[in-house]
């Protein structure tokens, strides 16, 4: 099984690395394993949205709509999101470069992994897949407000270039767009790709510590990105961490 795993995964990631822009979506042969185990967890995913996700994101799903009983394919998703807010798809071979990885935002631009998670963890993947990217990020890109954030994000990291200006832009879009919580009706919701495409990390939100959304405090903040969150910044709503990360990123 591990090694049918990493064979697949190996064949994915070739793809995209020989991928140029410009050319078409590669497109994925998926297994009839694979699409179950993304029935089975977008099925578990969107029982929680309901729960904990925030407004703007139940609301972009409601016009990215993925498809629940397959893995669907870059190339179906990119057009929407371009109609949407100007977003695209890449394709990545896996983790990329945080400059470059930021950077890409500014062009509208988002390297998106193609491989799925490992059946032995289908509730919670320390590596971005393409579960993460498609229920995560991509619906998270067809809101207008989060979509102008991430190209904000793009920006700040093409103008730093000191190491500690860069590990403090990674450090709050970590805490802001990768596992990001705003209170809605008095209550924390989930804006985070990371937690929205984690039934680990939705489920065990009532026992992580919340602290008030200080980017000062986020920079300071050590995180393991291959486990779950102990501690997680909540802002006060969209619009608060909205303007406290455009603060911060004004300042670099």
């Amino acid at each position: 099984m591990t090694d049918e795993y990493e064979r697949r995964k190996a064949i994915r990631q070739q793809k995209a690395r020989e991928w140029q822009l410009g050319e078409p979506l590669p497109v994925i042969a998926y297994t009839e394993e694979e699409d179950a185990l993304w029935e089975t967890v977008t099925a578990k995913l969107s029982s929680l949205h309901q729960e904990v996700a925030c407004a703007n994101y139940r609301r972009a799903a409601e016009a990215v709509v993925l498809e629940r009983r397959r893995v669907p394919q870059l190339a179906e998703i990119s057009p929407v999101l371009t109609e949407l807010t100007g977003f695209h798809l890449r394709p990545a071979e896996g983790t990329v470069p945080a400059k470059r990885f930021l950077g890409t935002f500014a062009d509208s631009g988002f390297h998106a992994t193609q491989y799925l998670r490992r059946p032995e963890s289908p509730y919670h993947s320390p590596e971005p897949d393409v579960l993460h990217e498609l229920i995560g990020h991509a619906v998270m890109l067809g809101d207008p407000v989060f979509a102008d954030l991430y190209r904000s994000f793009g920006e700040a990291a093409r103008r730093v270039s000191a190491p500690d200006a860069m590990r403090d832009l990674v450090h709050v879009f970590w805490f802001a767009m990768e596992t990001g919580v705003v209170y809605e009706d008095g209550r924390p919701r989930v804006c985070g790709a990371a937690l929205l495409s984690s039934v680990a990390e939705m489920e065990s939100l009532d026992k992580v510590e919340l602290r008030a959304f200080d980017t000062a405090d986020i920079v300071a903040q050590d995180f393991d990105d291959t486990d779950c969150m102990p501690v997680l910044f909540a802002a006060e709503s969209v619009g608060h961490l909205v303007a406290e990360v455009r603060r911060f990123l004004n300042r670099l």
